[in-house]
């Protein structure tokens, strides 16, 4: 594995540990089909919450109008595309309400967007 896979990981990891601590169980991690792959699936009370994590430096800092510009619209349609399949498969959650949410690693801190109401407390950007 390279370092930017491994890089990855640990960023995954981290955002886990975070929503974790928060109440959040991990249904899915890597989650792959032909569409695409989904890096966490959690599950909260009647929620699930989907979560694209990407991780950059601080020097090669990959958005500026804040980290929603790391998720296009085709990675999106990609990611519902993959929830749908999972969905299929998995037919005791479709009552449960649905959230997508991009996590952006940078550092030592975290930036979230597109929580919206889906979560009791937003997660804050720390270091652990």
């Amino acid at each position: 594995m390279g370092f930017a896979a491994e890089r990855g990981l640990a960023a995954e990891q981290r955002v886990a540990t975070v929503l974790m601590a928060q109440g959040w169980e991990v249904l899915e991690r890597r989650w792959r089909c032909r569409h695409g792959e989904m890096d966490l699936l959690l599950h909260q009370d009647e929620r699930l919450l989907i979560v694209e994590v990407k991780c950059r430096n601080g020097a090669g800092l990959a958005f500026v109008d804040g980290p929603g510009n790391c998720l296009g619209w085709r990675q999106q349609q990609r990611l519902q595309r993959a929830f749908g399949l999972w969905l299929q498969a998995s037919p005791q959650w479709s009552h449960c309400e649905v959230a997508l949410a991009l996590a952006v690693v940078v550092d030592n801190r975290i930036f979230w967007t597109g929580l919206g109401d889906s979560m009791t407390e937003r997660p804050h950007p720390r270091g652990d």
